[in-house]
């Protein structure tokens, strides 16, 4: 797993990932001489993060990371699984390019699903009248890879999920919440930012709230997710 922040974690997944004894280690590409060996790992999971893709003279780190998605994805073709900022760099990686959203999403919001998309779709069994948790003001455009479908997208973000071969998926919202996520995001000053510039104070409230009162069905959605990655990924 490659994680970017400690306050963006893996948030429910690592329940899920431990209860079915699967073994993962977390790097962070900022703090890496060198790169970890793909040969060690079956699948790669990407996290959110802070920064943009593009903000490679900020972090230069992020020149390598995306070196290794890349040839993860495309050249070895091993499982991937991308969030937030791990879907923009599978976009990024697919040929995509990945810009400034007109219009931010912050808190929950609701996504439309592409019930056309029958083979490969990691979202076929879940519900469109649950919210989901979206925290960006950055996303994919111009994608036009003829081997990636688009599984979800929502008003103001036309890729909110995505599937590449039968291989990579990706989200751009968060499945992952549990009832600490958002209390660490804010308290990186970026995030914070982001999110008191959108909603202010009461909708951070609201956000915390909302997601303190739908936990238990949150994270149902989330490991409808995951379980349905796993199965995908087993039968191809």
């Amino acid at each position: 797993m490659i994680n970017h922040v400690p306050e963006v974690d893996l948030g429910s997944y690592e329940e899920f990932f431990n209860s079915d004894k699967h073994e993962f280690e977390s790097y962070y590409f900022s703090s890496l001489c060198t790169p970890p060996s793909a040969d060690e790992f079956d699948a790669l999971w990407v996290m959110g993060g802070p920064m943009n893709v593009w903000e490679e003279d900020k972090y230069p780190w992020l020149i390598q990371e995306k070196l290794f998605i890349k040839n993860w994805v495309l050249n070895l073709e091993k499982p991937f699984f991308g969030i937030c900022l791990g879907h923009q760099l599978l976009g990024e990686a697919l040929g995509g390019s990945v810009v400034k959203s007109k219009n931010p999403e912050i808190g929950f919001k609701e996504i439309s699903i592409n019930r056309k998309i029958h083979s490969n779709n990691l979202l076929s069994e879940f519900s469109e009248d649950m919210l989901v948790l979206q925290g960006h003001s950055a996303e994919i455009s111009n994608l036009s890879n003829k081997e990636v479908s688009v599984l979800a997208s929502s008003d103001n973000c036309p890729i909110q999920a995505l599937s590449y071969s039968n291989h990579a998926f990706s989200v751009q919202f968060h499945p992952e919440v549990v009832d600490e996520t958002i209390q660490k995001w804010i308290s990186i000053p970026k995030i914070k930012q982001d999110f008191d510039k959108a909603v202010g104070q009461m909708g951070i409230a609201e956000i915390m709230r909302y997601q303190n009162n739908n936990s238990l069905r949150l994270m149902k959605g989330a490991e409808l997710i995951y379980r349905k990655w796993l199965k995908l990924i087993k039968n191809n």
